[in-house]
């Protein structure tokens, strides 16, 4: 399990994430002034601290962009029959 700060921290961003984007996409950047445009590029920090979580145990290593899932959880999911069409290895 991640850590519950690191986790908490990731969905703030993931918010600022959103707004930013949605405020790029609607073109509204012009209607902005310029201390409301300083506070969100001052949130937003850049899209190299945006990284993938697992949804279920918050990982961040061996995450699967398929699925949104990580090693760990892909095989225990996979494991009970959860996922479609995974199935253990043998040979």
């Amino acid at each position: 399990m991640a850590r519950k700060a690191l986790v908490v921290k990731q969905q703030k961003l993931d918010k600022i994430r959103q707004k930013y984007l949605e405020i790029e996409k609607d073109k509204k950047w012009k209607d902005l002034s310029w201390e409301e445009k300083y506070k969100l590029y001052k949130k937003y920090k850049g899209k190299t601290r945006y990284y993938n979580r697992c949804k279920v145990c918050g990982r961040v290593h061996a995450y699967n962009r398929e699925l949104g899932l990580c090693r760990v959880c892909i095989r225990m999911y996979g494991r009970k029959g959860v996922l479609m069409g995974i199935r253990k290895a043998s040979w």
